[in-house]
């Protein structure tokens, strides 16, 4: 079924006539005339000055006023606020979403580049900072009878490893495993992991020898 708009172009296309032509005759603003053949009624003042406009056009091309008149409340209402909306439709007509495609591509390039920047920035702490260090065996406050104890652990495969001073050579993928001969009742272990930044990170371990 047709629009108001359609109607009202396809009577003045009848009639051979340019808005121009109509708007002069009419004293009906060119403006105003293309939204009304553009059933565009966000670019008229209001609900009533619509109505009159649409009579006053549906006359001067000789249509049916009651009968467009009809069409207009068939296919339009009036919201609280005064604008004229679709039926069924409960957003004004001049209420544009700012979600577009557009505005979906931005997003997305923001959500990359934040992305991106907090990878660079885990990388640098992961480059800069200290590296990690586990200790799986023994656990602290150890109690051993045996003349020696074996730490067993994991760190940075580009790290630099010593134990109370002394370097300990790195297995394959970072861990590492060697003995600490246990030469008095209570013995103090200190496990330090450097990278190459210099930056350190040291973990204690007391053992009782009994």
């Amino acid at each position: 079924m047709k629009s108001v708009g359609q109607l009202l172009q396809a009577g003045r296309s009848a009639k051979k006539m340019e808005i121009a032509d109509v708007a002069r005759i009419t004293r009906i603003r060119s403006e105003f005339l293309q939204a009304l053949e553009a059933d565009d009624y966000s670019r008229l003042p209001g609900n009533t000055v619509a109505r009159g406009f649409i009579k006053n056009y549906a006359q001067f091309l000789g249509l049916p006023v009651d009968q467009i008149l009809a069409v207009f409340r068939r296919d339009f209402m009036e919201n609280p606020k005064g604008q004229i909306i679709p039926r069924g439709i409960t957003t004004p007509m001049t209420d544009i979403s700012v979600w577009t495609p557009k505005t979906t591509g931005i997003a997305v390039v923001i959500m990359l580049v934040t992305l991106f920047g907090a990878y660079l920035v885990y990388q640098y702490r992961i480059l800069t900072g200290a590296p990690p260090l586990s200790i799986t065996r023994p656990i602290d406050q150890f109690k051993t009878s045996e003349k020696s104890v074996e730490i067993i652990g994991t760190t940075d495969p580009q790290a630099t490893l010593s134990v109370n001073g002394q370097l300990v050579a790195l297995d394959k993928g970072g861990t590492f495993s060697f003995r600490v001969p246990l030469e008095f009742e209570v013995n103090k272990i200190s496990v330090v992991v450097a990278s190459k930044y210099g930056k350190t990170k040291s973990q204690n371990l007391t053992i009782y020898h009994e």
